[in-house]
């Protein structure tokens, strides 16, 4: 019949900016979800429940203990029978949460469970593994920390991430570890950051590939692999999810009509506007005007 979105708790750096999520999603069936992806990398952990998950060409039956991962590109949808429930643990982060903010504890190649996978790779660890249960109270852990919020529990927070990646990366073989870099140097750092604030403070205007490469200080071609390789989209696929954010933005909040937002946003047509919202969100915008949705202008499904 819908989701509950509830206790959410958020990580946000120095500006303000969200650089990790945890909510509690409960789901009662009836309940079909639009296939749909998030900007943010995903970790969930189902609490009880049942119910199946589509991501993208693959099916997943849902069962309590099971922990899911998603990338920032995967299309997915979960979906519960009539009389149905579930209840999850879903946590959603920023890629530049590993390689910015972290940068001196953690490394890069923890990324590559969602970016660079092996063929033996599955969005659903393993159940019969005993690291996943493991995985599942390390989440709750983490849920734990927000609540009390105790001295130092962005710390623990941090460190109990850094643990389930660990985790994963020695228990499943779901990597390729032939793809392994180094974390990004300080100086590259700096300068990706400036190319997203320069993308930030531009939505609503034309943003060239060679000017952000201008940013960066390095080739149009090296700057679109560098900026995939630790956003984990290609920077077209990561202004237009921005803009899309933006649009949700001006529609819980102003009362501007469908056409002024799509231009202020930076979409040169309607259609091209309905199009990539509709990717990105699964909805349409006048479906966004009359919902009431969580304060991360997300739908609350998983």
């Amino acid at each position: 019949m819908g989701v509950d979105v509830l206790n959410v708790y958020d990580l946000r750096d120095k500006s303000g900016t969200t650089l990790l999520s945890l909510g509690v999603h409960r789901l009662t069936g009836p309940h079909t979800a639009e296939m749909h992806s998030h900007h943010e990398l995903e970790l969930s952990w189902v609490r009880s429940g049942h119910g199946v998950y589509h991501i993208g060409d693959r099916q997943y039956d849902v069962a309590p203990g099971d922990v899911f991962l998603l990338n920032n590109t995967e299309s997915h949808g979960l979906f519960l029978p009539e009389s149905g429930k579930l209840d999850q643990l879903v946590i959603h982060f920023r890629p530049s949460f590993i390689w910015n903010s972290l940068s001196n504890d953690i490394d890069y190649n923890f990324l590559l469970i969602f970016f660079e996978r092996s063929e033996h790779f599955s969005n659903r660890l393993d159940r019969e593994n005993p690291a996943t249960a493991h995985i599942g109270e390390l989440i709750h852990d983490m849920a734990r920390e927000f609540e009390e919020q105790k001295i130092c529990y962005e710390l623990l927070i941090k460190i109990k991430l850094q643990t389930i990646f660990a985790e994963i990366i020695r228990n499943y073989d779901y990597i390729d570890n032939k793809k392994a870099v180094k974390p990004l140097p300080e100086s590259d750092i700096n300068q990706l950051n400036e190319v997203l604030r320069y993308i930030d403070a531009h939505l609503d205007g034309e943003l060239r590939l060679a000017r952000l490469a201008e940013i960066a200080h390095v080739s149009p071609a090296y700057f679109s692999t560098l900026f995939k390789r630790f956003n984990g989209q290609s920077p077209v696929e990561y202004i237009v999810y921005k803009r899309v954010q933006r649009a949700i933005e001006y529609i819980r909040t102003t009362n501007r009509s469908l056409t002024e937002i799509s231009l202020s946003c930076g979409f040169n047509n309607s259609t091209n506007f309905y199009k990539a919202f509709h990717k990105v969100t699964g909805h349409t915008p006048a479906y966004y005007r009359q919902k009431e949705f969580t304060s991360s202008g997300e739908p609350p499904v998983s």
